[in-house]
């Protein structure tokens, strides 16, 4: 999957766990602190990464989630995003 489309989906998969508008997201912001998620929506998050791209999320890994560009690290690192 290319990288550009893997965001579009990571972005997606943040907006429908935050239940906020997919254009609020960029890449950089922080669940935390840009967004106002909580750790369950975190968890709930890091779980659609691993349905909707099908590479497990070991709780390390989730708990090193804390942006969408740290998702995308993440799959690249699994092989998954070129």
């Amino acid at each position: 999957m290319r990288t550009h489309a893997a965001c579009d989906r990571l972005r997606e998969i943040v907006a429908a766990v935050l239940e906020i508008d997919m254009t609020e997201i960029q890449a950089d912001s922080l669940f935390y602190d840009d967004l106002a998620a909580d750790s369950l929506e975190k968890v709930e998050i890091a779980v659609r990464i691993e349905r909707e791209f099908g590479v497990p999320v070991d709780a390390e890994e989730g708990a090193e989630l804390s942006s969408v560009s740290a998702a995308l690290a993440l799959l690249r690192a699994k092989g998954v995003v070129s």
